[in-house]
């Protein structure tokens, strides 16, 4: 479909208005997340006595309504953003507090929740939000000079690591802290402060290690090599080749219980191949850097702080992912944006592209629109 810049409808000035590389880069990757979700869910359904195609019909809806989160969240405004990302947060800190006390327990932790019959995942809605509301008071605090923004900002994160820390979730503990970091060293701390803040991530990861028996058990089978999921996966990429096996004939993803989820980039890589890898990275590295270069020439604080990091948050959680797939970090349950399957991680996702197609997005100033009625009378 050609829209030509003379069509005013709400699609052509949509389109006209919000960053293309962004959203087709997006629009791609759920595209392929229902491809390899189709190829990857087919031996669970068997496994599970669900019906086929059970897993695939479940993220086309998830893909649909993430896709329109993503279309709505884009019309905001800057004000707005930081409207329903402050009530959000607020409520997801209600959902983490509800899920420590009242949370389904699946493999020794309890990090969900259901509604309505589906499981969601609070600690995943609240990345983008916290970002958002971190971004806002770190601009104030850079503006007024006021310390006790800062104190806000140190406090919420201690709010959200401490929550996490109970269900017990170290990964996106790990992750969320990671941004708020990213987040301070671009609006400038003292170097010292900066130091001790990534002397204290080993520290955690020391401490998780000696008090938490699945953090033990996994970096010992990273250390030893003993992790059989980590093993199967790295058999994926060895038998891959350039062009993988063709789509439905991958036969060591049977032995992946979390094939669909966690290891959805090695499954990708057995039947699609190498190829096919390296594309999906380059979208995402699209997906990456293209907010990043806009950031470059912003002059809101608030927007370049939101704009790079929620990048680098898709840009961190991709890298372990693929990492842990490839065995070079120890295993996480974490998903791959968009590809693997999960609605709190999808809709997670989408939230954070709509954020940045609105923050993106062109906006006419019409203060400095200059009519001369005189003339045209």
């Amino acid at each position: 479909m050609m829209l030509s810049r003379s069509d005013r409808s709400i699609l052509s000035l949509w389109l006209w208005t919000i960053d293309k590389w962004i959203f087709f880069s997006f629009f791609t990757l759920l595209l392929l997340g229902i491809i390899f979700i189709l190829t990857s869910s087919s031996t669970l359904e068997l496994k599970l006595n669900k019906e086929s195609y059970y897993f695939s019909i479940k993220h086309i809806v998830f893909v649909i309504l993430s896709l329109l989160i993503a279309i709505i969240l884009s019309e905001l405004s800057f004000y707005k953003i930081k409207l329903i990302s402050l009530i959000s947060f607020a409520l997801l800190i209600l959902a983490l507090l509800y899920c420590i006390q009242y949370g389904s327990d699946i493999k020794g932790a309890k990090r969900w929740i259901d509604i309505f019959g589906q499981s969601l995942q609070p600690s995943e809605f609240i990345k983008p939000f916290f970002i958002i509301i971190n971004a806002w008071l770190l601009t104030i605090w850079k503006s007024t000079k006021k310390n006790k923004f800062l104190i806000l900002s140190i406090l919420s994160i201690l709010s959200i690591n401490i929550l996490l820390l109970l269900q017990p979730d170290l990964g996106m503990t790990l992750l969320i802290t990671l941004m708020w970091i990213f987040q301070l060293l671009i609006i400038g701390i003292p170097m010292l402060f900066f130091i001790f803040l990534i002397l204290l991530i080993p520290t955690v990861i020391l401490l998780a290690y000696k008090f938490y028996s699945h953090v033990y058990e996994r970096i010992n089978d990273f250390i030893f090599g003993t992790n059989f999921q980590a093993n199967q996966a790295l058999k994926l990429f060895n038998d891959a080749g350039y062009f993988g096996k063709g789509i439905g004939e991958g036969s060591l993803k049977n032995n992946l219980p979390d094939a669909h989820t966690d290891f959805i980039f090695s499954v990708i890589a057995e039947e699609f191949g190498i190829i096919i890898c390296l594309m999906i990275i380059l979208i995402y590295t699209i997906i990456i850097l293209r907010p990043i270069i806009i950031a470059f020439n912003c002059k809101n604080i608030f927007q370049i702080l939101s704009l790079s990091s929620l990048s680098a948050l898709i840009g961190v959680q991709s890298l372990i992912h693929i990492s842990s797939n490839l065995s070079i970090i120890p295993t996480k349950g974490m998903t791959l944006p968009f590809l693997s399957y999960g609605g709190s991680s999808t809709i997670s996702a989408a939230i954070v592209i709509g954020f940045l197609l609105s923050l993106t997005r062109k906006r006419i100033d019409f203060s400095e629109v200059n009519l001369n009625i005189e003339n045209y009378k």
